[in-house]
């Protein structure tokens, strides 16, 4: 903007004053023409001209010289009048009424549009130019007077409120044309409409519209869009501050820059009550001088003192003007008393202006709460911005809701403690909170000793740190709407008032489970203590504890005379201190004091249970607590699920008997000399009670009602002293104390309070029990419409009519005397003794007796009918392996003499080990201190029971033991064939230590099945008479029996996961051990089963000490689950948390030391029991064919049918089986020309090692691999070549070294004494290079090839069915082509595979006939359906005979079920063979040429097969090359054999494959040709089993003649059972 100089308006004062009355039409004095003039002459003036002459600016305007007039037209003008009264008002006639006399205000706005100098030219940039105007705007003037002007002509008079200075107008060009008025960026303004007028002593210049004076600050303010938030907020007073205040200069915020302040100020300095902060606001932007600030004054800078005192620093910039921190926006927005200049930030100094919580709370609508704190002078809780506070605050709308009486009277102490229950020290935001928490408020307590009083805190919903998925409620009180942040002050607004906690019986009163204990309280003298004394804790138990207390310890706390009793409860209840639910549920402390005198104690429990322990009362006494935080003045309340008895609160039997109104009971007991009993006191030394071991149990005592005697003579029962004692006896029940593990376990902390545990059909000996077979007690439970009904009966007594039996239970307590243990059970009816008749007490026994010898010589019948009757066939094959005997196979005679032995052992093993197991099973169950060691549980048993109590419990092992072992056996077979079946590629058919334990473990599986229901039997009745106790069944009927009616079959299974994790690795130890110690003991050169007895013996000892080494952990957890209560436990990891938890670690190892010691005579016992069984029946029945320790093997043959290792090994049924498949065996010569090439590429290894070796020998390293290096070059120059050079066959170094390896164990283990296996030769030579070899192509081991069916036109007779229906082969290594390198034959849609796959001629049934099934030779299935084809077999065979020609004949098999799959598939190559033994290796090769026309069928094809012979200078004489891995030489030259086969598998092989199947595709699709499936399908023909069929035994007979010397046949015994 541009500011032109100034004409001085003091040349103004020199002007001759014109004539009051004005006439248009004068002409002027001085000049000719004038500004009037210009006017007059224009008819577009006149209502201008007429203004004039109101304003009495006529003489004015022919005074001036050189001025500007912008003059507005007529149409202007009517525009304005129209919506502006003053105008309007001025252009009526003379009689219209005048706002003032001198027209002040239209002559100041007719000022406005005058210049005091001359335009030189309108300006033709947009850039607006500044001018000085004659107006001079001042403040308004006083009410208008009446009088005359004084001095006519009316000139501007400097001065006003913008510091002397006139206003200022902005002139731009826009749009091609000039514009008057338009604001800093030249917008708006009034149109120079017509053209400039030269008047002699002005310039005219005639506007499109009426200039607008600028207004006042507040009128600008009001007016300007870019600060209506600050025209929002300002209020009148602000309004009266802006339009009074002259020469101001204001800085402005724009509207963005409030968004800087927090959401809750600005909703604060938008309420009522922000005022004084808004004026504050202002007059720090404000600037009042001697003269307005204009932007040009910025430059370059300057410094400027707000009216509050603050700085701010103009810095200005050709690119930017800064205001302090802020950005000048819009400069210069002129007002008639200064100017206005909006800026992008507040300038508001850092900590200037302070906002309190009192403020804020002033705009959340909280002034009711705000009104309340003034009036009880807590004012510094919300004026206090530097403390961090949070605040409950009730909005006015919750507050108005209480009426005058409900809220504390205003300024009381009441009022004032509830006010400060508000207020939280400390910004606890939403995300801090969590559920249960409890936070301390600015209120005091004197009941906590002056500290301050908590606030509970609960959240809900949404877990993660989300405050908006959570509701908060503090006291109760909910949280409404969102939480408010400002500075150090958090603001909830909370839905009530909230009130301070009351006394703890105020408290706990609303509380309807909690009544009984108030009750109790109020009946004592202790309400006001509780209510006053400072810091407690209460644990107040519900109502139903009362009732779980037991109603006679109820009754007898709340007798008048137990006064005493239940105020020590009471206190007991109470902890000296404030204990809050998180330092009871997550502190460290675990005893607490109490003000009764005693300790509590806490115990906290991984699922976040808390059990508090009581100082005395019962064993195993203990509530749960339920910690609800309920505050109190004093404290806190939480709640318990049962009442604790302090230990100075003795409840003897004697005081619950008193409860129980048995007076005559107690009497009874008294005259039987048992007062002891009553004052829970041990027997007196020395009397007969002392000598029966009764010192260390409680009693219950079966307490009759008074009212149950009215029918009996007292006088002379009390004169019976044996009647008398008898009854006392069947009603006195000795209670062993509980251990420390029961008393955590056993006993329910719900129902603890029962002397018994009255479970259905539970039975107790009674002091009775000892001399009379009917002294236990049975409990029955029976359900009624109203409750549970107990009854207590005589067990087994069947008196006349019943009624002097049974009795019904009322009511019961337990003591606290005698370690906890007993009570009082109070019955209805007197237990009269009962004698039972001598037929019912001895017939049953005798009965059970007969029955079971009669069964014992119907099962020997059985088993000779089943001996004597011949169901045997007489078979020839080897049954141990090679070399050993050929022995018959197993029959079911046999099979029952083996059952038999092995329940002989059996029962051999539990006669032998019975007495250990029952001390094992002793010590793991007793409570600590009940025995010192095993020989105390001997001495103890012997003492009480004899001899016979060393095998109680023994018959159910005994019923058992036959069952299990035949389980156990069998499943360990089982187990066996799985781990072959799921280990196909398993390198031999032994099975190793850990797979032996593998299979060990899963024979216990099915083994639980018997092993579990026979263990629970045998644990109840081997701990029963410990502790003191009788025993409470009479054999293993009655313990099935009550197990069965109290839980199912479910009870009598109890323990069953326990069985299999102590017979799982028990059993794997066993067999792992047996196996172990057997190898260890059999002497070089020997078989395992040629041991003798005692070795044998050894064997099962080490075995059994083995399992039992692991077994014992189990153990211990299973004896405890199978012994404890219904409910003790809920699982084997709750027993063993318990277990270690009560007794430590060393508790799970209770019972090794007879575990141990029964370990290895048991089982010693148990093979000795088989020997001697399997003696007398061998005598009796005839000696088997077996040897002696030849267990039954399961015969793979078992339906007549013939394996393929027995087909090979007998040349007759090779040949027959050959005849049947059109198999032959042909020269090397006889090669097809089309395959000729492709053999000699397999076997073709010369030329494969550069010759340069032999200069560099220094790089081998070692002088073995120098020798190696030589001998092979010695042995075969042709494996090396010049062609080769040094530097290309670097990478022949790592062959030679693996080949090297190999070749130096094998030598190692010819030359060594030991036996080798052929596992050992496969694992340490074989596969050690031939894995390496095989880089492209797939190997796999133990593969099971399926084999072809027979030739169609060959009929099958019943002889051959047992040779031709094998349907399996498995090869010890197959070559595969690898899946991916064939996937594109069967993955696509268009694929061969799956073209042929849905080819309607095709069998696609999902059976072995589909194709699927005929698409690979293996007989398992790939996972992914396509393919499979096999390029090469291999077969491994035992060193000790070298049987090359039975391996070399199984290999024929496999390779003939190759051949058979590829000819389906239209695939024509040949099939390679490799067979080892010895470190010997043959080679064969096999193809499929055309046959001769058969007369009757079509021509088949014949599989011919030719031993490799040897190099192309050998002569093909049908013998066999065989290369000697002992020498580098031939083992060099394998490797590269096999590293032919690779390559010939994945290259030559793989094309014949590809183009075999499509050709093969094509023929079927498009010639329709038939698919006929080549694999051996169902059974042929179910073979002759008649003992006279004779058969072919040809033994290692040779098919073709080896180079090599074969060793001597051995001849094989065979052995026929005579057929009667």
């Amino acid at each position: 903007m541009r500011l032109p100089g100034l004409v001085p308006i003091s040349i103004l004062a020199a002007l001759p004053f014109v004539s009051a009355s004005q006439t248009l039409l004068e002409s002027p004095t001085v000049l000719s023409t004038t500004l009037v003039t210009a006017l007059s002459n224009d008819p577009d003036y006149t209502l201008l001209l007429r203004l004039l002459q109101r304003a009495r600016l006529i003489p004015t305007l022919n005074r001036l010289n050189g001025s500007t007039l912008f003059a507005p037209t007529n149409d202007a003008i009517e525009r304005h009048r129209s919506s502006n009264s003053l105008w309007h008002a001025a252009l009526m006639d003379d009689a219209a009424p005048l706002q003032d006399n001198i027209q002040e205000k239209l002559r100041q706005e007719l000022f406005y549009h005058l210049l005091n100098y001359t335009l030189p030219s309108l300006p033709t940039a947009s850039d607006p130019e500044v001018h000085l105007t004659l107006h001079f705007p001042r403040k308004p003037l006083d009410p208008p007077t009446h009088e005359p002007p004084p001095s006519p002509p009316w000139m501007p008079v400097p001065g006003g409120t913008l510091g002397g200075k006139p206003q200022r107008i902005r002139i731009a060009s826009r749009d091609g044309g000039a514009y008057i008025g338009v604001d800093g960026f030249g917008v708006g303004g009034a149109k120079v409409v017509k053209g400039q007028v030269d008047a002699g002593n002005g310039l005219l210049l005639g506007i499109g519209d009426v200039l607008q004076v600028p207004p006042d600050l507040a009128t600008v303010v009001s007016g300007h869009s870019s600060v209506s938030y600050f025209n929002k907020i300002i209020t009148d007073d602000i309004v009266k501050v802006l339009n009074s205040t002259a020469n101001v200069t204001i800085f402005l915020p724009v509207d963005s820059a409030w968004d800087s302040l927090h959401p809750i100020e600005r909703l604060y300095l938008e309420s009522e009550f922000a005022t004084d902060d808004l004026l504050r606001i202002l007059e720090m932007h404000a600037v009042v001088s001697k003269g307005v600030k204009w932007s040009e004054h910025f430059d370059p800078g300057i410094n400027l003192t707000t009216i509050d005192g603050s700085k701010i620093e103009v810095i200005s910039s050709p690119e930017k003007t800064m205001i302090s921190d802020a950005t000048l926006i819009e400069p210069d927005i002129y007002a008639s008393n200064g100017v206005l200049h909006t800026v992008s930030d507040l300038l508001i100094p850092e900590g200037a202006l302070q906002l309190t919580p009192e403020k804020y709370l002033l705009a959340l609508n909280c002034t009711s709460f705000v009104s309340l704190i003034h009036s009880v002078n807590l004012t510094s809780l919300i004026n206090d911005a530097s403390t961090q506070y949070t605040i409950l605050a009730p909005k006015d709308d919750i507050i108005g809701m209480f009426g005058d009486d409900e809220l504390p009277e205003k300024g009381s102490e009441e009022l004032k403690k509830l006010l400060q229950y508000h207020f939280i020290p400390g910004k606890w935001t939403p995300k801090k909170l969590k559920d249960r928490m409890l936070l301390e408020t600015a209120l005091t307590e004197a009941g906590l000793d002056g500290g301050r009083q908590v606030l509970s805190v609960e959240v809900s919903g949404s877990k993660k740190n989300d405050a908006e998925d959570r509701s908060v409620r503090f006291g109760g009180a909910g949280v409404i709407g969102d939480v408010v942040e400002v500075d150090n002050t958090l603001i909830y607004f909370v839905s009530r008032t909230l009130t301070p906690p009351v006394d703890a019986l105020q408290t706990a009163l609303p509380s309807l489970e909690l009544s009984s204990f108030l009750a109790a309280v109020f009946s004592t003298s202790l309400g006001d203590f509780l209510k006053t004394t400072p810091r407690t804790t209460i644990l107040i138990p519900h109502n139903d504890a009362f009732k779980r207390l037991g109603m006679l310890v109820s009754d007898h706390l709340l007798a008048p005379s137990s006064k005493t009793d239940l105020e020590r409860v009471i206190t007991h209840h109470i902890i000296d201190g404030v204990e809050y639910a998180q330092t009871l549920q997550n502190g460290s402390q675990k005893t607490f004091g109490t003000l009764q005198g005693t300790d509590v104690h806490v115990e906290r429990h991984a699922n976040g249970s808390v059990m508090v322990l009581a100082s005395g009362g019962w064993a195993g006494m203990r509530a749960e607590l339920l910690p609800k935080d309920m505050l109190t003045q004093t404290g806190v309340v939480h709640e318990l699920s049962d009442i604790m008895i302090p230990r100075s609160v003795n409840l003897t039997v004697g005081k619950l008997m008193k409860a129980a109104k048995g007076s005559t009971m107690a009497t009874m007991v008294v005259k039987a000399g048992m007062d002891w009993i009553l004052d829970g006191t041990p027997p007196p030394e020395g009397s007969e009670w002392a000598d029966k071991g009764l010192n260390g149990v409680g009693w219950t005592v079966l307490c009759p009602t008074d009212d149950s005697f009215k029918k009996y003579n007292l006088t002379e029962l009390y004169a019976d002293d044996e009647t008398l004692r008898a009854i006392v006896s069947q009603h006195l029940i000795p209670t062993p104390r509980p251990t420390s593990s029961e008393s955590l376990s056993t006993l329910d902390i719900l129902n603890n309070n029962l002397p018994l545990a009255l479970d259905d059909l539970a039975t107790y000996s009674t002091l009775l029990s000892p001399i009379s077979a009917y002294g236990d007690i049975i409990v029955r439970a029976l359900d009624s419409d109203s409750d549970l009904t107990y009854l207590v009966g005589i067990k087994g007594a069947r008196g006349t009519d019943g009624r002097a039996d049974w009795a019904r239970v009322l009511s019961w307590g337990r003591s606290t005397t005698g370690g906890g243990s007993g009570g009082v059970i109070q019955i209805d009816r007197l237990l009269v003794p009962y004698r039972a008749p001598w037929w019912v007490e001895y017939g049953a026994p005798v009965g059970v007796g007969a029955f079971g010898v009669t069964m014992i010589c119907l099962f020997f019948w059985v088993v000779n009918i089943f001996w004597r009757k011949d169901t045997t066939e007489a078979t020839y094959e080897p049954l141990g392996g090679f070399g050993e005997e050929v022995r018959q196979s197993s029959s079911a005679a046999d099979s029952v003499k083996s059952f038999v032995c092995g329940g002989f052992g059996g029962i051999a093993a539990v006669l032998v080990g019975h007495p250990f197991d029952l001390t094992k099973t002793r010590i793991q169950t007793a409570a600590p201190g009940v025995y010192s060691s095993a020989m105390d549980v001997v001495r103890k048993t012997l003492a009480r029971d004899g001899v016979t109590g060393m095998y109680r419990g023994m018959v159910p092992p005994l019923l058992g033991v036959t069952p299990i072992f035949a389980v156990s056996f069998w499943a360990y077979d089982m187990s066996k064939i799985l781990i072959l079946k799921m280990t196909p590629n398993r390198t031999s058919t032994e099975l190793s230590i850990p797979e032996l334990a593998a299979a060990g473990f899963m024979s216990a599986i099915p083994t639980t099945l018997v092993t579990a229901p026979v263990e629970r039997a045998k644990v109840i009745l081997q701990i029963q008479g410990q502790g003191g106790s009788d025993a409470k069944y009479k054999g293993v009927t009655d313990v099935v029996k009550h197990l069965y009616k109290e839980g199912g079959i479910r009870s009598v299974f109890r323990g069953s996961f326990a069985t299999v994790l102590r017979d799982g690795p028990g059993s794997a130890a066993y067999f792992a051990a047996y196996e172990v110690t057997k190898k260890a003991l059999t002497p070089a050169g020997a078989s395992p089963s040629e041991l003798n007895l005692g070795a044998v013996i050894m064997a099962g000892g080490t075995a059994g000490v083995a399992m039992w080494a692991v077994a014992i952990p189990p153990d211990v957890l299973k004896s405890r689950i199978q012994s404890a209560p219904t409910g003790t436990y809920s699982g084997f990891l709750d027993c063993a948390r318990k277990t270690i938890a009560a007794d430590g670690v060393a508790a799970l190892w209770r019972g090794l030391g007879p575990a141990m010691a029964r370990a290895f005579p048991a089982n010693a016992a148990t093979f000795l029991g088989v020997e001697a069984s399997r003696k007398l029946l061998d005598s009796i029945y005839g000696s088997s064919s077996r040897g002696r320790w030849s267990f039954p093997t399961s015969s793979a043959r078992s339906r007549g049918w013939m394996d393929v290792t027995a087909i090979s090994r007998n040349l007759a049924h090779f040949e027959k089986w050959s005849a049947y498949q059109g198999c032959d065996q042909a020269a090397y010569g006889d090669l097809p020309d089309a395959m000729k090439v492709d053999v000699a590429e397999v076997f073709g290894v010369d030329a494969r090692l550069p010759l340069s070796w032999f200069r560099f020998l220094s790089a081998f390293g070692s002088t073995e691999m120098l020798a190696f290096i030589q001998a092979a070059y010695d042995g075969s120059p042709d494996l090396f070549s010049d062609d080769l050079s040094f530097a290309e066959s670097k990478h022949l170094f790592a062959d030679l070294s693996i080949v090297f390896s190999a070749w130096s164990k094998l030598n190692w283990m010819l030359k060594s004494k030991e036996k080798w296996s052929e596992a050992d030769y496969v694992s340490n030579v074989y596969n050690v290079f031939r894995n390496p070899a095989i880089r492209q192509s797939t190997h796999r081991a133990q593969c099971t090839l399926s084999l072809p069916q027979p030739l169609p036109h060959l009929k099958v007779s019943p002889k051959s069915a047992r040779v031709l229906n094998t349907k399996t082969a498995v090869p010890d290594s197959i070559i595969f082509i690898p899946a991916a390198q064939i996937r594109s034959l069967s993955q696509s849609s268009k694929s061969p595979y799956k073209i042929l796959k849905s080819h309607p001629s095709i069998p696609n049934t999902g059976s072995e006939s589909s194709f699927r099934f005929q698409s690979t030779p293996c007989a398992q299935l790939p996972d992914t359906p396509g393919f499979e084809f096999v390029s090469s077999v291999w077969e491994d065979k035992k060193p000790v005979h070298n049987l090359l020609e039975d391996a070399y004949r199984q290999n024929r098999m496999g390779c003939a079920s190759v051949l058979r799959h590829l000819e389906s598939m239209k695939v024509k190559c040949p099939v390679f063979g490799l067979v080892w033994a010895h470190g010997v290796v043959r080679a064969h090769v096999d193809w499929l040429v055309d046959g001769k026309k058969h007369p009757v069928q079509k021509p088949a094809k014949v599989i011919l097969s030719a031993p490799y012979p040897g190099p192309r200078d050998k002569k093909d004489n049908g013998l066999f090359h065989e290369w000697h891995l002992s020498r580098p030489s031939d083992i060099l030259q394998v490797y590269f054999l096999i590293r032919n086969i690779d390559e010939w598998t994945i290259g030559k092989f793989r094309q014949r494959v590809s183009d075999g199947v499509h050709e093969f595709a094509k023929a079927v699709v498009d010639d329709k040709e038939n698919f006929t499936p080549w694999k051996r399908i169902g059974d042929l023909l179910v073979p002759i089993v008649l003992s006279d069929v004779k058969e072919e035994n040809v033994i290692l007979s040779t098919s073709a003649a080896s180079s090599a010397a074969s060793p001597p046949k051995t001849k094989t015994k065979t052995r026929r059972r005579r057929v009667e």
